[in-house]
This record gives C-alpha cells, sequence and structure tokens, in this order.
C-alpha cells in the first residue's frame, strides 16, 4: 500500500450505492478557503491572461485569431488538476472499501478576451471553440486507460468557477461518472424495450408540441426539459441521432455554434447574465463498445437557488418555474 499513500488524488467508491466520488487534495492547495472570489480580477493578476507569465505549462493546442495577431484560445494542462497524469490505473481493494488511482487528464481551454464572455461571442468563434473541443476529445480518447471525458464550461463564481477569465475544462478520466451511468442505463432499457432511442421519441413530441421548444434550425434543437432540474435549465439536442459529440461534421457544428449562440445570447438579456454551468454529455470512450442507444446532447444549467436540505437528502430537485414558461420567457 505504499504506494496508494504516495498518490495524490484518487477515486473512491460508495459500497451502498456503487458511485464514485473523487478526493483532489491539490486542488484544496490551489485555490479553496481563501475567502470569496473578488468579482474585479485586474488583468495584470490574472493567471489566465499570459499563462506563460504565471508559470503555467506549455500549451498542448493554440488557435491563432484569424488575422494572425494574437492567440484566440490555448489549451494548457491545469496547474491545479484533479486527476493526476500518471502512466498506470491501479485498483485498490480494501475489504469493503474500494479506491482507484486518481488518474487521467486535466485540461483549461482559455479564451483570449479577458471581460467577453460566450453571449459575447459571434458564431464562428464558438464554431472554432467546438473544434477545439473535438480536436482534443479526439486526442485525449486515445490513451487506453481514459474512459469518459467531461467538457463543462463555469461561468460566474456560484457555478463554481475560481478565475474570472473566461475558461472552459476538459477532464479524461478512467471511470464512467454516476450520472452519465444512470442515463446509459436508462437509454439502454428503453431501446431493448422499444428498438428506439428514448431522446429521439421525445425529440419527436417536443417538436409536435412546440410549448418546450426554445430554438430550432436545420440540425439542431434547443429545449426546457419536461422534468427539468433547475429553472430555466435548457439542453441543446442534434436532430440527427447520434451517440459521439466528437464525430460531428463541420457543417453539423455550424449549426451547433447558432443554437449556441442563440440561448447564450438568450439567457444573458432575458435572465440577467446569471452564472450557469454547461457540459457535454456524449457516449463513454471506451473501446469496442456500442453505445449507439446514447444521444448525445449539451445542457446549461443557470444557477439561482442555494441547494437545500431536501434536495440533498431526496436527492429530488424543486423548481419553481415551469419548463413551459421558461421555453416561452427564452423564446420571445
Amino acid at each position: 500500500m505504499s504506494g496508494k499513500a504516495k498518490l495524490m488524488t484518487e477515486f473512491r467508491q460508495d459500497p451502498i450505492s456503487g458511485d464514485w466520488i473523487l478526493l483532489a487534495p491539490l486542488r484544496g492547495n490551489g485555490h479553496k478557503f481563501k475567502g470569496r472570489a473578488k468579482t474585479e480580477f485586474p488583468k495584470n493578476k490574472c493567471p489566465f491572461e499570459n499563462p506563460s507569465k504565471f508559470g503555467n505549462i506549455p500549451p498542448v493546442l493554440v488557435y491563432q485569431n484569424n488575422n494572425g495577431s494574437d492567440w484566440f484560445l490555448q489549451i494548457i494542462p491545469n496547474k491545479y488538476p484533479a486527476v493526476e497524469p500518471l502512466n498506470h490505473n491501479p485498483v485498490y481493494p480494501d475489504g469493503l472499501f474500494k479506491t482507484q488511482a486518481g488518474t487521467g487528464f486535466h485540461e483549461i481551454v482559455i479564451f483570449r478576451d479577458h471581460n467577453r464572455y460566450l453571449a459575447q461571442f459571434s458564431r464562428e468563434e464558438i464554431k472554432r471553440i467546438l473544434l477545439a473541443f473535438q480536436e482534443r476529445y479526439i486526442s485525449i480518447a486515445k490513451e487506453k486507460r481514459v474512459k469518459y471525458i467531461s467538457i463543462f464550461h463555469n461561468h460566474g463564481k456560484e457555478a463554481g468557477s475560481t478565475v474570472p477569465h473566461p475558461h472552459s475544462q476538459i477532464l479524461g478520466l478512467p471511470i464512467v461518472p454516476p450520472d452519465i451511468s444512470y442515463s446509459i442505463s436508462g437509454l439502454q432499457r428503453y431501446f431493448q424495450k422499444h428498438k428506439k432511442c428514448a431522446h429521439c421519441q421525445a425529440l419527436d413530441q417536443e417538436l409536435k408540441e412546440k410549448t418546450r421548444v426554445i430554438y430550432e434550425n436545420e440540425k439542431m434543437v434547443i429545449i426546457a426539459p419536461f422534468a427539468s432540474r433547475a429553472e430555466f435549465e435548457v439542453r441543446i439536442f442534434p436532430k440527427k441521432h447520434s451517440a459521439y459529440f466528437e464525430k460531428i461534421e463541420e457543417e453539423e457544428s455550424a449549426y451547433l455554434a447558432d443554437a449556441m449562440k442563440f440561448i447564450f445570447s438568450r439567457i444573458y438579456k432575458k435572465l440577467k447574465d446569471p452564472a450557469f454551468n454547461f457540459f457535454i454529455h456524449t457516449a463513454p470512450a471506451i473501446k469496442n463498445q456500442n453505445y449507439d442507444y446514447y444521444h448525445w446532447h449539451i445542457e446549461i444549467l443557470p444557477k439561482f437557488d442555494i441547494i437545500g436540505g431536501f434536495e440533498l437528502g431526496t436527492g429530488m430537485d424543486i423548481i419553481t418555474i415551469s419548463p413551459e414558461k421558461a421555453a416561452e420567457i427564452l423564446r420571445k
């Protein structure tokens, strides 16, 4: 067990539910327990304004501006990673408890402008961001120990952003996270029973009824989910069934960028720029395993309320604005 004691991070499995959590002490050393994040963050003290100046690891990917005058985005390994880039991934059974080495990849996608958020980006700029996501996803997925790749964006301190400079994150994990596992199991059960994708069936009904459809173009549709977990939760789905975000083609990414530009602008204007999280849910990156019954999508969760005891104690969310009303507000 001496090797185990040296690990900085580890996954721990709940012996009852089977769910995994990630213990990442190094991230606490980086930015926890320093009080609330300040709304003002001067450029000269921002670690993402000039990443190399603040001792960050050199980028693994850089996109220049179209005119070549400056960089548009760069992707760097996280200085305070939630997982460690080790070359082994042992599991340590210990009686009732089981742990797994906290290995993987943790990268930061930094956008050049310090005070310009996604709502202010053009469709073409969002398309380039999606291309960067896709490029890194494909590269990380080549690693045998990676089973799932999480791409997400935290906007605002209430959504978990500790550095206000706009950025997204990419984590390559050696496990399939609980929320993804539940979704996969549910879609698989539905497919086995009905021989159809549950999301495709739901989208067909949503597009007929229109009450929860916020926006659609030729290839994408934005809806307020029937059983939303938060006020103004929205999801972006490709109309054509596909399990894998990383397989989107250039034309499809243009339509996705159009949908993302629409909804980010509406959230910014209609809801007064709330904190929010968005993340891409896609099929696991496990080799030689078929997930064709899955349907990739993007979820956006604005933050308005603090989670209370009922939600934490039951796993059941309480919302006060119906998805139908939320769709009406964002659609108009």
